[in-house]
């Protein structure tokens, strides 16, 4: 024991202080494996995130049940946007003395009063919000009731709050449920979670391998000198443990500060729309426990799985001479092995039908595994065998070359972390197309809108009319209809709708009220000119939410106009027809439904036109492109998507970060031979390119790796989730040239570490 403790004590005096060269590896190391502890403490403390932000959503969920001798709260939630962001807008109004609550306020609103949150606080003296509440703000909602530190929502207080049978107005008894266990994710959903989560982690762990490796050469000529001074091959191997073992100890050190600090940060911090209060941010504890130990453990097993080709002897290093070729077989089989664990869960699948969940995610987890693990086992052979066969070229080429033909382990293994993560985002984008598709989701939503939409209750048309008839934000409007016409069981699709409009909107030339317009590509053989049809127009008396209405008679001269393409081009109905040709609808009871056509020289034409009907309160909302909502499928869907896009921006970045510890490592190793050149006459240039190079060869060769098996798995993906193969190649190529630029970047900040080196003082012997 005294021997062994002997031999940890030499390992962490050389690495400590063993001179300028140890300490800068150690510095190095350290920052390594702090980045990547820093991003698994994270990713562990993800579920708890998770946990108390459905903890606080439970907390104010209304609960419809009828409590004897409660008064219930009327309640509707009304959510508006206002420059782009969106704000959740809750009107109450209590009916009774004992009327609940929501938790976070001390009582409910008055008329004219509302509770805000901390966040819409904040903001509500920006122009976008000056004009848009009326209400005084008599107090702050408590955060614990708040979802997201920087969500905006306020409970407005109403008078004349009511039941209507065009807006769901709940009565509420109570607020809140206790927290429960999350409900199981659905099949697709825990595939993209899997997916995502593995392409996120894997470079982490890469990353944590390779920063405990830096120095390698410099660390065997120490390990060598041992050897002259009398350890034996044991000693060499405990002491390159301790060694290795040091930084580890050190970089978790570092990792739990830079993850506390993080922690503070998070609340200021927005990324895909969301951010996360600090106390959230708490690892769950046994996934804690597992990254302490797995940083040391990994480290020492790195440091000795370094050493199985490396003969040290008393005078000299046998690592010095052309290593051996890499094997290619296991390389190829880890990849053969995952394919054939997800081919092997399709055909399972379509003949026994989705198993236990538990199982379909062990098996799916393991094939996507070792699918993306085969980017790391076959990037450094395929380097190897790359640059083998090189000759020739400019100076900088052939001095990048020769040093990967010498030793290409080194770049291939961080690189591969970059390759790693891009092959991931090629799956992960096709599942979420395919998935997107599936669902009807669609992202390519923008403030330039030209239409809006807007509801109004009774009786608030007039003074909506008013507000159209006179806002700037308006350029075009019309209240529109839509009706179906039926004969038999065969049924017409109408829209009703002012010349105004028709002709500004959807591009009808020559406009007459009284005319009926179609497409030319419309058949209406089925509803021939002086046939009598039934007029059905929405209706919320019962359950088929459309009510008789009377008869319209097919009239003569029906105008056919050219079909034009674009979201406002078109009649979005089978006929469209302008008010004089059906004056017998009946009036409007519950709600109107006014589209609008905004002025685009008027700027946020939209939060405008809801500043001016903001004094209708909740009888009337407006609905741009970017105000869509969705449905809690569709919301899963997103909350997934925007947690793996988060995940995989801090595991870009970690992977930038690992490229520029590796590329100042390589000019700090070579300090002195880069010196030599730059006083032999190699200008600085050429020396800056040959880094470069040293580089871009093998995350080149890792992009063509990374596309090839991102898209076997995506291929893979869309099989087990029975979908259509959905690839965006714009989004690879996106993806692909954001690695090179990662390279670039990577390369300028080497500059200054460069000319360094390459001064003549770097020649001299310490």
């Amino acid at each position: 024991m005294r021997a062994w403790l002997n031999d940890f004590g030499i390992g962490v005096r050389l690495a400590i202080s063993g001179g300028r060269t140890s300490l800068a590896r150690f510095v190095l190391s350290t920052i390594g494996v702090g980045l990547a502890v820093a991003v698994l403490l994270l990713a562990a403390s993800v579920g708890p995130i998770l946990d108390a932000r459905a903890a606080r959503e439970l907390s104010t969920a209304p609960d419809m049940a009828p409590i004897a001798g409660v008064a219930p709260t009327l309640q509707v939630s009304l959510p508006s946007l206002a420059d782009g962001r969106r704000i959740g807008m809750v009107y109450l109004r209590g009916t009774g003395a004992n009327s609940p609550v929501p938790a976070g306020i001390p009582r409910l609103p008055g008329p004219g009063e509302m509770f805000v949150s901390k966040a819409l606080a904040e903001v509500m003296t920006e122009p976008a919000l000056r004009d848009r509440f009326t209400e005084r703000v008599v107090g702050t909602i408590d955060h614990q009731t708040v979802r997201d530190p920087q969500e905006l929502i306020a409970y407005l207080g109403s008078a004349d709050l009511q039941d209507s049978p065009a807006l769901r107005v709940y009565s509420v008894y109570k607020f809140g449920f206790p927290p429960q266990d999350g409900r199981p994710l659905e099949q697709d959903a825990l595939l993209l979670l899997l997916l995502g989560s593995i392409a996120v982690l894997i470079p982490v762990f890469i990353f944590l391998v390779s920063s405990t490796r830096i120095a390698g050469i410099e660390r065997d000529r120490r390990l060598s000198a041992l050897r002259l001074v009398g350890c034996d091959n044991r000693q060499i191997r405990r002491v390159a443990a301790a060694e290795a073992l040091v930084s580890s100890m050190s970089g978790l050190v570092l990792g739990a500060g830079l993850f506390l600090i993080g922690r503070q940060l998070a609340a200021k911090v927005t990324l895909f729309g969301a951010s996360v209060y600090p106390d959230d941010i708490v690892p769950v504890w046994w996934m804690a426990g597992l990254v302490v130990l797995a940083a040391p453990v990994l480290a020492v097993f790195a440091a000795q799985f370094a050493l199985r080709r490396t003969i040290i002897e008393p005078l000299g290093v046998v690592r010095h001479s052309k290593p051996t070729s890499r094997r290619m077989l296991w390389r190829f089989a880890v990849v053969i092995s995952g394919i054939v664990i997800l081919g092997w869960r399709v055909n399972q699948d379509a003949t026994t039908g989705p198993p236990d969940s538990a199982i379909w995610a062990v098996t799916v987890a393991a094939g996507v595994t070792l699918v993306l693990l085969g980017v790391p086992a076959l990037l450094p052979w395929l380097v190897e065998r790359s640059v083998s066969r090189l000759r020739g070229g400019p100076t900088s080429w052939q001095m990048a070359v020769r040093r990967l033909q010498l030793d290409s382990g080194t770049s291939s293994r961080v690189v591969s972390g970059v390759a790693v993560v891009l092959a991931g985002a090629i799956a992960m984008q096709a599942t979420f197309a395919s998935q997107a598709d599936e669902l009807e989701i669609t992202y390519q939503y923008t403030t330039s809108y030209t239409r809006a939409s807007a509801y109004v209750l009774q009786p608030g048309m007039a003074e909506a009319e008013r507000v159209l008839d006179s806002s700037p934000a308006v350029g075009a409007w019309s209240l529109t209809r839509s009706v179906e016409l039926r004969i038999g069981d065969r049924t017409m699709l109408a829209e009703v709708m002012n010349c105004d409009l028709a002709t500004r909107m959807r591009k009808v030339p020559d406009c007459v009220d009284g005319k009926v317009y179609r497409e030319d590509d419309i058949d209406l053989s089925a509803f021939p000119t002086g046939s009598k049809t039934t007029i059905y127009v929405p209706s919320f008396d019962n359950s088929s939410g459309m009510a008789p209405a009377g008869e319209w008679v097919v009239p003569q001269g029906i105008v056919s106009i050219p079909y034009r393409d674009g979201p406002d081009a078109y009649i979005q109905a089978m006929l469209l027809l302008t008010p004089g040709a059906i004056a017998q609808l009946p009036p409007i009871k519950a709600a109107a439904t006014y589209t609008i056509q905004l002025n685009d020289s008027v700027p946020a034409a939209g939060d405008r036109l809801r500043d001016a009907l903001s004094p209708l309160s909740w009888r009337a909302g407006v609905t741009t492109s970017e105000s869509r909502l969705y449905n809690s499928q569709q919301e899963t869907y997103l909350t997934i998507r925007r947690g793996l896009l988060i995940g995989a921006v801090f595991t870009l970045l970690l992977a930038g970060l690992s490229l520029l510890v590796l590329a100042v490592e390589h000019i700090r190793e070579r300090k002195r031979p880069l010196a030599v050149l730059a006083a032999g006459g190699v200008p600085t240039a050429v020396l800056a390119r040959s880094l470069l190079w040293q580089i871009a060869i093998p995350i080149t060769l890792g992009v063509v790796v990374a596309v090839l098996l991102g898209t076997v798995l995506a291929v893979q993906m869309m099989l087990v989730m029975h979908n259509p193969l959905l690839i965006d190649w714009v989004g690879v190529t996106t993806m692909a040239g954001t690695a090179a630029a990662l390279v670039l970047l990577v390369s300028l900040l080497t500059l200054p570490f460069l000319r360094s080196a390459t001064r003549l003082d770097s020649l001299r012997t310490e």
